[in-house]
């Protein structure tokens, strides 16, 4: 008797985990590689060439592009500052990156009756992998 809520447990295990991996009919699993995404993806390189250009903008805005001297005593203040508005500038595109991709991860789904999408760092088998679709939707 006090090995039926385990053996119930394991039960509810394998019902899960059928589900999630049946045919059709029952739920379906997609796989994304979001490395690949990123590197291959227009969208994704777009946003980096618009970083790269804010930090040129920076390094002129703050007086940075020349090579330190002695007698610029306020240079390591303006690289701080400069610093800070990079990464907040950085992180901004990373979360439009991320809600974009979310919504071509969804919609990929969506239209290939996918129920489950998961990163593909943490598939070791199976799944249907939808990652180029996914690039292609992020133009």
């Amino acid at each position: 008797m006090k090995y039926l809520p385990w053996a119930l447990a394991g039960i509810l295990a394998v019902a899960l985990i059928w589900a999630l991996f049946a045919g059709p009919g029952g739920a379906s699993v997609g796989v994304v590689n979001l490395m690949r995404v990123v590197d291959e993806s227009p969208r994704a390189q777009e946003l980096n060439q618009q970083l790269a250009q804010r930090y040129q903008e920076l390094l002129t805005r703050f007086d940075l592009e020349e090579e330190p001297t002695e007698e610029d005593v306020d240079r390591a203040s303006r690289e701080r500052q400069a610093y800070a508005e990079y990464l907040a500038y950085r992180q901004e595109l990373e979360l439009q990156l991320e809600q974009e991709v979310n919504a071509a991860v969804k919609e990929v789904a969506e239209g290939r009756g996918i129920s489950v999408v998961l990163d593909s760092d943490v598939i070791r088998y199976g799944g249907t992998d939808i990652t180029d679709d996914v690039i292609s939707k992020l133009k």
